[in-house]
């Protein structure tokens, strides 16, 4: 594959909201921490770094201020150049952005080819995943064709939160795309895994940059969909790889990619300090300058960050992302909602606070019976002890 001409077109807006308070308007999804050596946008720069793509041919695209500054603090540090974090107005929506980034890189390279990628999933850039975006690459080098790269998922809650592509198999390795199913639910879900003529859409593209300048050059397409952007084109294709692929939409699927504990399989994430006592399958996240101890929670995430300046302190099952979503969404809407202690859907919770003027907002998702004890040191550090009385052994 020759990469003289391929690009990266990074896609940084958005929120988040279902890993929330990770994830929130200061510090958006993409820019969080995935693990202890990146975030989300640094994961994907090096995943195409490692297709030997040129950082200096990788642009990204934000929509605000604090998603640029974001960005900038982010990717200079691994090799993006300061004029190709390119700002645009929001009212773009998703597909506009990806049209206007070909755009400004079909400027600069008539020849390109682009890639054009979310900034805020999990993959596995291994063998099959570069033997994907290679077949993606050939078959749109010298042709109108655009490919979106589809995986194969094994389990039914991937498959009902994802879009489906559905083809054609007549011939390979990129195969005609017949129909779009947009987040099924289980029965179809279940029936589009067994049909096997699928793969669920990572959202990333590849096309030749003169194609979409040709296509979308004086026609409008600010707030442009994703659906109405696809009908114009003249050959859409589905190029199938097997490679991990993860959306990390929700506080739960962030746990299953996150390295675990061998033995009780808990994750910290964060740059804070961590005691875990008697937990188990639980996830962890701490801000720098804080400390969270944790004992007896299971299948729960457990959260300690700041938002605006104001210390906030989240215990939820891992499972309730909904409530998650509708808290982060009354969040946008109403910032002064996070003024005080809230809970939702939770039951004989118990908070103590000590020399530190209540200025941690401490809230339940879906959890009873936590205790949970707050307080500021000396030095200024913050530290949280979270328990749950352990269920009496069985005799």
């Amino acid at each position: 594959m020759d990469t003289d001409h391929l690009w990266v077109a990074i896609i940084a807006g958005g929120q988040g909201t279902r890993l929330f308070p990770i994830s929130h308007p200061n510090c958006p999804k993409q820019f969080c921490q995935l693990n202890k050596k990146n975030t989300f946008i640094q994961a994907v720069v090096e995943n195409f770094a490692s297709l030997n793509i040129k950082r200096t041919r990788m642009i990204v695209i934000t929509t605000n201020e604090t998603q640029t500054a974001l960005a900038r603090r982010q990717c200079l540090s691994r090799g993006i150049l300061s004029q190709n974090i390119i700002q645009v107005d929001p009212s773009l929506g998703y597909a506009g952005a990806m049209i206007y980034a070909t755009q400004c890189i079909y400027l600069l390279d008539k020849n390109a080819v682009v890639i054009s990628t979310p900034s805020d999933q999990y993959l596995s850039a291994d063998e099959d995943f570069r033997n994907t975006i290679k077949s993606a690459f050939f078959q749109v080098d010298g042709s109108d064709d655009v490919v979106i790269i589809g995986v194969k998922v094994g389990d039914i809650v991937t498959a009902m939160g994802c879009g489906h592509a559905i083809y054609k198999e007549d011939y390979g390795p990129c195969f005609p795309v017949v129909n779009f199913v947009e987040k099924p639910d289980r029965a179809l879900a279940d029936k589009i895994m067994r049909q096997g003529n699928s793969a669920c859409n990572t959202g990333i593209n590849v096309w030749r940059a003169d194609t979409i300048n040709r296509l979308f050059t004086g026609r409008p397409f600010k707030g442009i969909s994703t659906d109405e952007m696809m009908e114009r084109f003249n050959s859409l294709k589905v190029a199938v790889g097997n490679f991990e692929w993860h959306d990390c939409g929700t506080l739960k699927s962030l746990y299953e990619i996150s390295k675990k504990t061998p033995n009780h399989k808990n994750a910290n994430l964060g740059g804070g300090i961590f005691e875990c006592i008697d937990c188990r399958r639980s996830l962890l996240y701490a801000d720098e300058d804080m400390e969270l101890q944790v004992s007896g929670a299971e299948d729960t995430a457990v959260l300690f960050t700041v938002i605006n300046e104001k210390p906030i302190l989240v215990i939820a099952k891992l499972s309730e992302s909904q409530k998650i979503k509708r808290l982060a969404e009354d969040y946008l809407k109403h910032e002064d909602i996070l003024t005080a202690d809230f809970s939702m859907g939770a039951r004989n919770n118990f908070i103590l606070r000590s020399n530190i003027s209540d200025d941690v907002i401490v809230g339940f998702v879906g959890v009873d019976n936590y205790y949970v004890y707050v307080y500021r040191e000396p030095d200024g550090l913050l530290r949280a002890i979270v328990s749950q009385p352990l269920a009496p052994k069985k005799s």
